[in-house]
């Protein structure tokens, strides 16, 4: 009774909290959500029959220096943001994003953690890899959205419903291309027809990039230019390997006068890349040999692992998509007395200002702090399938996914 009594009493809390931050969010919608303002001004443009590609036409009027960098054909659903004025598109999309979040946290918790632990969830989800849902909600991008198709995707993929787990994988592929990573799944999936599916959905990928080539050349050419232009963002807004590494030989650089090739950060990127691919692919060929029902979910969580630690330009609230991953490893890992500590990790957050002396320290830890704990979860997986004996990942042989 009294757990029960604890749980109210901090989702209560937690709800307080998460309004708090949304009315702060609402209250300075002139501050916040700075890609959808961006954005939302594409579609803008887009609909006068201008360029929003453009940076010299889309800079001026947005009063930022995003590109817009998604295909030609998502510029229809920020024309739809554009026929509102800002202030209520501001809201609306705000709103949107507020029930998406609460409608993916409830599906994560029913379908793939099966936890009574709600409070401690909640807190993880709103707290987790610095605060990575509320980094979200304030730069109002279009990844939420992406996370609620990916999700269901793994959702149908687990239920061996592969059409439709390929849909929605193409769908979340529609605005920035690289989940379209996600269907590698296909190649260890339990269907004689999954080489099938997996060539298939490559043609419908493409035939969606070509017949926007086709029919918008020059726009679609300056969108894939934008998508591969080189961004200066790195540290805590993009915390990925590539960045860190590239910090790390900037460091060098000035402070040491170690001068390397410009090439050497995307080399040693490759190389580390490689390494993660080939542990995991291990630990995919022990899994595979062990009898548990719940296989194909660490699968899906090693992948997502696997896309965040490698992809190039990883961002701040893009870390959502490893709180369920984190969550399920720090409940079920048989090392008990470490769940807490571990827990208070994941959730940690980077202080804001930085204490004299410890320079190097806010450099490279701080700034990537989401990175190390996703580098330390996926070895807490890779040791779990490794020395874990017949019963990874803390469950019997026999506790399915339902």
């Amino acid at each position: 009774m009294g757990k029960k009594i604890f749980g109210i009493v901090g989702l209560v809390l937690l709800l307080g909290y998460f309004v708090t931050l949304v009315l702060h969010i609402s209250a300075n919608f002139d501050q916040y959500q700075w890609d959808f303002r961006s954005h939302r001004k594409a579609g803008e443009i887009f609909a006068a029959g201008s360029d929003p590609y453009d940076p010299s036409i889309l800079f001026p009027q947005a009063k930022t220096s995003f590109l817009y960098n998604y295909p030609p054909v998502t510029l229809y659903f920020y024309k739809f943001f554009a026929q509102l004025d800002y202030k209520t598109a501001f809201h609306v999309f705000l709103i949107a994003k507020c029930i998406l979040l609460i409608g993916l946290i409830y599906f994560w918790k029913r379908e793939f953690l099966k936890t009574n632990a709600s409070a401690l969830f909640g807190l993880f989800c709103l707290l987790a890899f610095n605060s990575a849902v509320y980094r979200d909600l304030i730069a109002g991008n279009i990844n939420l959205l992406e996370q609620v198709f990916l999700w269901w995707a793994f959702f149908l993929y687990l239920k061996r419903r592969l059409i439709l787990f390929c849909t929605f994988c193409l769908l979340t592929a529609s605005f920035k291309m690289t989940p379209a990573f996600f269907l590698v799944l296909l190649l260890i999936a339990d269907d004689k027809k999954k080489y099938q599916y997996f060539v298939c959905s490559g043609l419908a990928f493409f035939a969606y990039l070509f017949v926007q080539y086709i029919v918008v050349p020059d726009m679609f050419t300056s969108g894939i230019r934008n998508a591969f232009a080189v961004v200066s963002e790195r540290g805590n807004i993009v915390p990925s390997t590539f960045t860190l590494l590239s910090d790390i030989f900037n460091w060098l650089s000035k402070n040491v006068g170690v001068t390397t090739p410009q090439a050497i950060p995307f080399t040693i990127t490759l190389i580390f890349a490689a390494t993660v691919i080939f542990f995991t692919f291990k630990a995919y060929i022990r899994l595979n040999k062990l009898k548990i029902k719940n296989r194909q979910m660490v699968e899906v969580f090693l992948v997502c692992l696997v896309y965040a630690l490698i992809h190039p330009r990883f961002k701040d609230y893009a870390y959502i998509l490893l709180i369920v991953p984190a969550f399920y490893i720090i409940v079920n890992n048989r090392f008990t007395k470490a769940n807490s500590f571990i827990f208070f990790l994941a959730v940690l957050v980077y202080p804001p200002f930085i204490i004299p002396g410890t320079e190097i320290v806010f450099t490279f830890f701080w700034k990537y702090y989401p990175l190390i704990v996703a580098y330390a979860i996926w070895g807490m997986y890779l040791y779990e399938i490794y020395f874990s004996g017949k019963q990874p990942c803390g469950l019997p042989p026999h506790q399915s996914f339902k």
